[in-house]
Formats: C-alpha cells, sequence, structure tokens
C-alpha cells in the first residue's frame, strides 16, 4: 500500500482459479419461461452453454455447437457427467438420469415425428397439439435435470442467472407472439367450426 493519499486504492480483482461453474446454472422459473416461450429452441443454446462449460472446466477438445445442435445425442452423456459430479463430491440428489434421459429423447423423437408425417388433413386434433406436447413434455422432463446442475454447481435454486436479459425478453415477446398465434389458430380449426 502506498503511503501518498492520491494513490489510487489498490485491490485484487481477479477471480480465484477453479471458481467457474461447471455447468449452466438457471433458475427453474426461466428456464421453463424460455423453453416453453421458444418452442424448445432454447435446448440447443443449454445444451450448448452445458457442453461449453464442461469444455472449459475439463481443457478437453469437444465441440460445443455439434453436442447443443443435436443434443439428443449428447442427453445420456451429460446427465451422467453431472451425476458424476454428485459422486465426487460425495453427495445425494435424487433424480434419476438414465430415465429421464431416455425420456427426453423418446418424447423429443416421437414429437418431431408426429409434427413432421401426421397429416394435418387427416388428424387435425392431433396435428394442432403435437407442438404443444413436443414443447411442454420435454421442458418438464429436462427440469430436474436443471435442478440436479444447479444443485450440483452449489447453486440450488439458480440464483446467480434468475433475471432475465434484453435478449431473453426478446425472445420470450416473438414466442409470445407466435403463442398466440398457434392459439388463435387452433380456436379457429377446432372450436370456432362447432359453434352455433
Amino acid at each position: 500500500m502506498s503511503d501518498s493519499i492520491y494513490a489510487p486504492p489498490v485491490a485484487d480483482v481477479t477471480a480465484p482459479a477453479g471458481n467457474a461453474p461447471r455447468y449452466y446454472i438457471v433458475a427453474p422459473f426461466k428456464f421453463v419461461l424460455l423453453s416453453v416461450l421458444t418452442f424448445s429452441l432454447y435446448f440447443v443454446y443449454w445444451f450448448y452453454m452445458n457442453w461449453r462449460l464442461i469444455k472449459i472446466d475439463d481443457n478437453n477438445d469437444t465441440w460445443p455447437p455439434a453436442r447443443g445442435f443435436f443434443y439428443i445425442f449428447f442427453t445420456h452423456s451429460l446427465f451422467t457427467d453431472v451425476q458424476q459430479s454428485f459422486d465426487k463430491q460425495a453427495r445425494q440428489w435424487d433424480w434419476q438420469p438414465g430415465l429421464l434421459a431416455t425420456l427426453f429423447v423418446i418424447v423429443t423423437i416421437v414429437g418431431n415425428v408426429i409434427g413432421q408425417f401426421v397429416p394435418y388433413e387427416i388428424y387435425p386434433l392431433l396435428s394442432s397439439i403435437s407442438p404443444l406436447a413436443s414443447t411442454f413434455i420435454p421442458t418438464f422432463l429436462l427440469l430436474p435435470a436443471q435442478r440436479a446442475i444447479n444443485a450440483a454447481s452449489g447453486d440450488d435454486d439458480g440464483s446467480s442467472n434468475s433475471r432475465l436479459t434484453m435478449g431473453n425478453w426478446v425472445w420470450i415477446v416473438l414466442g409470445g407472439v407466435f403463442w398466440l398465434l398457434i392459439l388463435i389458430g387452433t380456436y379457429a380449426i377446432i372450436v370456432a367450426p362447432t359453434l352455433p
């Protein structure tokens, strides 16, 4: 410390090494909101961020963009990695990573197949409900994984990433407009023709 009263204060502002989280922490409410309002497109970003942080922590040569885009192929390995973190910490967490990953992959594939190959002309109700189901069900299957990730990172409630950013709001507004259009279209197709 300098004895001069005109010298600026000196403080060590470097982050301690190894203090960065291994996984992408998100508050559960924010996770659900962004997943549902983006029609599950948020999953690509979510998987990408998790694999990016794992790559940084492990200092390996994985390619997070591919693991984010093709997330159904890497869901099991991500959940296994999270469980291994609990094992290293000698902590118990009440979740079933293998079952959750399998259900998530199956529901995602089935939802995409129905959305692509079930003709609207033959099954209008199924075609209208499919986007809703293929958004909500996978979101709530990933929610226990997000809670586990938060706990493994030492932030059980995800408070370090609970605020909505400007980018989040842009996606929320765009997604809200699309949801409104889908609901209006579903009403016009299913409910309106049955009214007297």
